[in-house]
């Protein structure tokens, strides 16, 4: 029984110190080391220089209902993207939310699931404009 948690614990060790090769992408300082990680990891097969500057997350709670339970958010990613030659492309993306909370663990922690999806979003964007 102990081998078998000890084998467990080596092999999900190993697989979280996994090195990620990203040489390739460059960050200014408006990237959080949690947002550095999830663009090298869905950007580790792009081989082309890549820097990425001022990346914003921002959102709005809009179309409140009468009791004040039930709102909309729109949550939005932007960021500039520098080519090899020099070009500055802008690139968003958003997502809109329907919730019934407005401040609570639950809703921080839904704002970080949706900023990683709309980073997979912006993903697939500069996947298109590196190739």
């Amino acid at each position: 029984m102990f081998t078998r948690n000890l084998t467990v614990l080596i092999f999900l060790s190993s697989c979280s110190i996994t090195n990620i090769d990203t040489n390739n992408l460059d960050f200014d300082d408006s990237f959080s080391n949690s947002d550095k990680f999830q663009f090298n990891k869905c950007l580790s097969n792009t081989n082309n220089e890549i820097k990425l500057s001022n990346l914003q997350f921002n959102y709005l709670a809009e179309n409140i209902n009468s009791q004040g339970l039930e709102f909309n958010t729109r949550y939005i990613l932007s960021l500039v993207l520098k080519t090899q030659d020099s070009v500055d492309i802008r690139i968003d993306s958003m997502r809109l939310n329907t919730t019934n909370y407005i401040s609570s663990n639950m809703a921080d922690s839904e704002k970080k699931v949706i900023k990683n999806l709309l980073i997979s979003d912006i993903c697939k964007s500069i996947d298109n404009y590196a190739k």
